[in-house]
């Protein structure tokens, strides 16, 4: 009895090895040519193959399939191997998908990244729209390249701990809004992420005239670097 078996588990591997060569030179050209190797490209679908050939050969020498068995066997892990394969193909669609995901879930939330940077996704209407304190103060920001300076909200700065009562409007600025007065004041500290500037030139606004507090070049000139990827507004304190 166990010399047939043997035998069939002989031919098997050897069938295997050979659709295994065939294969990786369909995919990969001849492993001999140097400019052929590109682990970065290739790497994923030679483990994502030899796994699947690894599990077809050990279900042969082991066990005794089954022709159903090893139809389900092909379905499940030629499945397995096809997601795998398409979700490396189209990886950077998904990573993209999932910044519209966190954009929408948690518009304004500054991540740190470990190179150091600050990464905060575009919200669901096109914005980026910044998670930050103003001297400690929660505020949220509207980021703004065409505005000269922060500008706070009336709201934002009483929060903030200005004396409302100490305000001069007196310098004219435009806004979505129209034509309107806002105040010089010295901003403190202005925090986004774990970075935090200090002593920012800014502006509070009248009350009502402005729907968002801005975060405009007084802040963003104070960086080291600042830039718009797709979806993704990364900043470098």
């Amino acid at each position: 009895m166990g010399g047939p078996r043997y035998l069939r588990a002989l031919v098997v591997v050897l069938l295997v090895t050979i659709m295994g060569a065939m294969v990786f030179y369909y995919f990969f050209g001849d492993p001999t040519d140097p400019s052929n190797v590109n682990f970065d490209d290739t790497g994923p679908r030679i483990v994502a193959l030899a796994s699947l050939a690894f599990v077809f050969l050990a279900s042969f020498i082991f066990g005794q399939p089954k022709v159903r068995e090893i139809v389900q066997g092909t379905l499940f892990w030629g499945g397995l191997c096809a997601l795998l394969v398409i979700g490396y193909t189209y990886r950077t669609d998904l990573v993209q998908a999932g910044y519209r995901v966190l954009g929408a879930l948690a518009p304004g939330l500054a991540v740190s990244q470990q190179d150091g940077s600050i990464l905060i996704v575009r919200d669901a209407t096109g914005h980026f729209v910044v998670d930050g304190r103003t001297n400690g103060a929660r505020t949220q920001f509207l980021l703004d390249t065409g505005a000269s300076a922060v500008v706070l909200t009336f709201e934002d700065a009483r929060r903030a701990g200005y004396d409302l009562r100490d305000l001069t409007f007196t310098v004219p600025v435009s806004t979505a809004n129209g034509r309107t007065l806002v105040a010089p004041v010295r901003i403190n500290s202005i925090t986004i992420g774990d970075h935090t500037l200090r002593d920012v030139r800014g502006f509070v606004a009248r009350q009502g005239s402005l729907d968002g507090s801005l975060l405009g070049m007084t802040a963003l000139d104070r960086l080291r670097s600042w830039r718009i990827e797709g979806d993704r507004l990364i900043i470098t304190p």
